[in-house]
């Protein structure tokens, strides 16, 4: 099992994951993002285009998941809760007073793996559309949604 872990794992990614098969007698379970429906959230798509792009080389897509484990591979949409109590970068969706919030954005690898002006950018730009209304004209919607799909996935491979 993978937890949102496989993008950290560099270049030994599919070693990595061959490795999981190899090793497993049950199924092999990924959780991970997949990086073309989560570069779409308003937060990538609008202020954090750094992330969005990072995510397209770090994160493997499911496909690619599936290829390297090979056998029977189903891949299931995880809906993120709007009340989630994780604060992965995909459960701002909702929250996006959650992108001026120090703690909440030190919980993001996505965050932190960005350079401090890029971060004071989006926050401020964020701030800045909260502000006048902005983001709630053009996003408002999603806070009346119950669960919205961002892109997180659960890769279950079996043998």
């Amino acid at each position: 099992m993978a937890i949102l872990s496989v993008h950290h794992w560099d270049d030994e990614q599919e070693a990595g994951v061959r490795e999981l098969r190899r090793a497993a007698r049950g199924p092999v379970v990924i959780l991970t993002y997949d990086p073309e429906v989560s570069g779409a959230m308003w937060l990538m798509a609008d202020y954090f285009p750094e992330v969005a792009a990072l995510d397209r080389r770090i994160f493997p897509s499911p496909e690619c998941l599936a290829d390297w484990l090979g056998g029977t591979v189903r891949v299931e949409r995880v809906p993120i809760p709007r009340d989630t109590p994780d604060w992965m970068l995909g459960a701002f969706w909702a929250h996006p007073e959650r992108v001026l919030d120090p703690v909440a954005r030190a919980a993001t690898s996505g965050f932190a793996r960005m350079p401090a002006s890029v971060v004071a950018r989006v926050e401020a730009a964020v701030r800045r559309d909260l502000a006048s209304g902005a983001w709630d004209a053009r996003h408002g919607h999603l806070r009346m949604l119950d669960t919205c799909d961002v892109g997180l996935r659960l890769v279950v491979a079996e043998r």
